[in-house]
């Protein structure tokens, strides 16, 4: 199938610059572009959107953050906050928890530990699951799973057979 577009005059040396970075597949990069904005624009519907989250070392000291950024599309359906710190409230250290259902249907967990402690580094990471119960079985907060659970209307109690 041939599409003819109209290229704005502004807009050439952009299309121009795109085309010599695609090397012979301009067509492809062309193609990927507006798949990810049919996704992106479709998922608008089920109240998803594109989601921006950085992973990597958060660096206490005058050293330059780590970090990098993914995107997908999803939204989220729940967080959680864990403490683990030393002071009597616990709140110098923890961790945030956010579960996101993604447009495939999987689900991705971003967490991030954070301190108030000087000399110590942040970090955050992200993990993807098939399942919310593949989710559960990992080391996170149940809360996280229950909200989860409730904001799809699934029942997450774990069933013992005894």
């Amino acid at each position: 199938m041939r599409k003819n577009i109209y290229i704005k005059d502004e807009d050439a040396a952009m299309f121009d610059r795109a085309e010599i970075l695609s090397g012979d597949n301009f067509s492809a990069m062309l193609a990927e572009s507006v798949r990810r904005f049919v996704e992106v624009e479709e998922a608008k519907g089920d109240s998803m959107t594109e989601v921006e989250l950085e992973t990597g070392v958060y660096y206490s000291g005058p050293a330059s953050d780590d970090v990098k950024t993914i995107k997908f599309v999803g939204r989220l359906i729940a967080d959680a906050e864990a403490y683990t710190g030393q002071t009597s409230e616990r709140k110098d250290r923890g961790t945030d928890y956010k579960l996101y259902l993604t447009k495939k249907g999987k689900y991705l967990l971003h967490a991030k530990y954070w301190t108030c402690w000087q000399g110590e580094d942040g970090q955050a990471w992200y993990k993807v699951y098939d399942s919310l119960s593949q989710a559960a079985s990992d080391d996170i907060p149940g809360s996280l799973i229950q909200e989860a659970g409730e904001a799809l209307g699934m029942d997450t109690a774990e069933y013992l057979d005894v």
